[in-house]
């Protein structure tokens, strides 16, 4: 029988990928609806019922200060998992989760179904945590960032970051506000600009929420001269030809 694009789309993650057998058992139990732009996932403190792919769309990830001041803590797109909490039983999730930019497709993965399956499966247990570990150790190397890196290098690590999650492509569509997106670099919107322009030379060219690169191999070698990480990192992957 013939997968829907959607089925394929779940096949082809690198979770599902490794471990087909566990693909089939979720297939039954996962739910993939679309939410529209603002509406919310979930809430701070909501019972951490579901872990959550990204199918298409943005998902932002905030928490928030007693007196109000939101902090992006996240910014999720195509591939990209979030809600972890839901591998851990009576856990709330730490962070509010909401669609930006647009509509999202999300599948919804029941957090009691991932649990057993993990349990009984070790291969995939440690697959998920080894990709949770990893957006761990994303979030610490971003913090490094803001005291090591320009404004216009962290830019510049996000794009190439995009470009590993979306290979074979020149055009980068983040249809995300420019006030989200500079809270979520550690930047004011004015400073974001600014870094817009110093990438021009390197061949990065922004028409509204369009991002062209023309040489990811520049960019590479801008941002990931200056980082701790280099040679070492996902975002100096060839994920981009020149």
């Amino acid at each position: 029988m013939a997968l829907t694009q959607t089925q394929q789309q779940l096949l082809d993650h690198p979770l599902m990928h490794s471990h087909p057998q566990a693909w089939q058992s979720l297939a039954a139990s996962m739910h993939v609806k679309t939410y529209h732009k603002d509406q919310p996932i979930f809430h701070h403190g909501d019972p951490a019922n579901a872990l959550w792919l990204v199918l298409s769309g943005w998902v932002k990830l905030t928490r928030q200060t007693p007196n109000g001041q939101e902090t992006v803590v996240g910014l999720c797109t195509k591939g990209e998992l979030f809600g972890k909490a839901a591998m851990f039983a009576h856990a709330n999730y730490p962070y509010h989760g909401e669609v930006i930019g647009g509509d999202a497709e999300l599948a919804m993965i029941p957090a009691e179904v991932i649990r057993h399956l993990a349990q009984e499966n070790s291969p995939l247990s440690a697959s998920i945590l080894a990709l949770f570990n990893e957006r761990i150790a994303q979030a610490q190397l971003k913090l490094e960032h803001l005291s090591t890196l320009s404004a216009s290098q962290r830019l510049g690590c996000f794009l190439l970051r995009l470009c590993h999650t979306h290979p074979g492509t020149k055009n980068l569509q983040i249809p995300v506000e420019k006030n989200v997106l500079a809270a979520y670099l550690g930047m004011k919107p004015e400073t974001l600009s600014r870094s817009q322009q110093q990438l021009k030379p390197l061949g990065i060219h922004v028409a509204g929420h369009t991002i062209t690169i023309d040489h990811v191999e520049k960019l590479r070698e801008f941002v990931c001269n200056s980082c701790s990480e280099s040679g070492g990192c996902d975002a100096e992957d060839d994920a981009l030809g020149d």
